[in-house]
């Protein structure tokens, strides 16, 4: 299972990465409208479409003979359920602190939102609206528990599936409501029926058609340019969704290849090294970015974002910054409060 599975945690940790790229622009947009986004103005769309796509792979990995519903609703429990709740509650508590010190100390708002009182009512609000707006993917990701009963017995007959995969499909391109977003229902059901059927990442010998270097000058390119000129397409329309949908799986099944292909190049000895920490990553770095960006706008650069090139540095410095402060944060953790971590990591 392991070598058939190979490199799916090192693409999730890459597509993280991908969306702190997506969102290290967040926090200074909130605040300053004159910045020069002329080389830093891209958006990665296909993030958490891919992330779906691996989830529903995961759950539905070898469940054809056997579904044990029971364990995997316990599993997703503590690897979802608990997880969501510690930090929605406790960055509840957290922004609270820091937007009532910002607000004494410079008095100016630290965030867009004004400073929610700490009642029981707003607890239960954070939980549905949590504070870490990424976090929507987590609650696609549990609510769907519920309904991976009866996916998985649509996934015993493939033509039912296939209709009511069609119909899913139908409701995104016309343009109707449903809780489930688009980026995440159509390819959480994809990952699904690859994973129920046993479908593997297809091996291209990128070697034998040219060195592996050549191959990813060539290819890296090629895969940014697909991943954000594809991205301002929203998903009505009969063609969007398959659209992206072949964007999705190419570029998964080409970064598959690359990181066959360069197995020990120092990109790859980063993810494996680090991986661990994607959940941690993907939950903190909102947080982080904040902290970062705002302390060094309090210093004066904010005069400077008026350049471009300064603007680019100033957003690779916050994501080296943020990377490093979640790494060192986590490896903390880890070590010093072991149990703590593993449970709002969920594992």
């Amino acid at each position: 299972m392991k070598r058939n599975l190979q490199h799916i945690d090192e693409i999730r940790f890459l597509i993280i990465h991908l969306i702190l790229v997506n969102h290290w622009m967040l926090s200074v947009a909130l605040i300053m409208s004159s910045v020069d986004k002329t080389l830093i103005d891209f958006w990665f769309e296909l993030t958490s479409p891919t992330l779906s796509l691996i989830s529903g792979y995961l759950f539905f990995y070898k469940t054809k003979s056997r579904f044990d519903y029971v364990k995997k609703v316990k599993t997703r429990f503590h690897s979802l359920v608990i997880p969501y709740l510690c930090w929605s509650l406790s960055f509840f508590l957290i922004y609270f602190l820091i937007k009532k010190s910002y607000l004494y100390l410079f008095h100016n708002a630290f965030w867009y939102e004004p400073v929610k009182p700490l009642t029981f009512q707003n607890f239960l609000e954070t939980i549905a609206n949590p504070p870490l707006a990424n976090f929507w993917y987590l609650q696609n990701l549990i609510f769907i528990i519920p309904f991976n009963y009866l996916v998985y017995y649509l996934l015993k007959n493939r033509y039912v599936f296939g209709l009511i995969f069609i119909g899913i499909f139908l409701i995104y391109a016309f343009n109707y409501n449903i809780y489930f977003s688009a980026r995440f229902l159509p390819f959480y059901l994809l990952g699904a029926f690859f994973g129920y059927n046993e479908i593997y990442m297809p091996k291209v010998n990128v070697k034998f058609y040219m060195s592996r270097y050549a191959s990813s000058i060539i290819i890296i390119p090629v895969l940014f340019f697909v991943a954000t000129k594809t991205s301002d397409l929203d998903y009505t329309g009969l063609w969007t969704l398959p659209y992206k949908i072949c964007i999705n799986l190419f570029f998964v099944i080409a970064v598959f290849n690359l990181m066959d292909a360069n197995a020990e190049s120092w990109v790859m000895r980063y993810l494996r090294k680090y991986k661990d920490y994607s959940f941690f990553l993907f939950a903190i770095h909102m947080f982080y970015f904040t902290v970062v960006q705002r302390s060094l706008i309090k210093l004066g650069v904010e005069h400077y974002l008026l350049n471009k090139y300064f603007s680019l540095l100033f957003n690779l410095f916050s994501l080296f910054i943020v990377l490093v402060m979640s790494f060192a944060t986590a490896s903390f953790l880890k070590n010093k409060f072991s149990k703590f971590y593993f449970t709002i990591v969920g594992r």
